[in-house]
């Protein structure tokens, strides 16, 4: 077997970059640069927030 269809659901894989609900709706946007930290509001993904501290990009924890 070459690995093809393992730990596959009917929509597809899961986890990381696997769609809106990959990550779920918790969890925190963090800052890469400064480290500060924020709530993550589902529906906005981290990636498009800017930090309110030091302007860099944030990241989903």
């Amino acid at each position: 077997m070459n690995g093809r269809g393992r730990n596959r659901s009917s929509s597809g894989f899961k986890g990381r970059g696997g769609g809106p609900l990959a990550a779920g709706p918790g969890g925190q946007c963090v800052c890469p640069s400064c480290g500060h930290r924020q709530e993550h509001r589902a529906g906005q993904p981290c990636n498009s927030l800017q930090c309110p501290k030091c302007g860099a990009g944030m990241i989903r924890e």
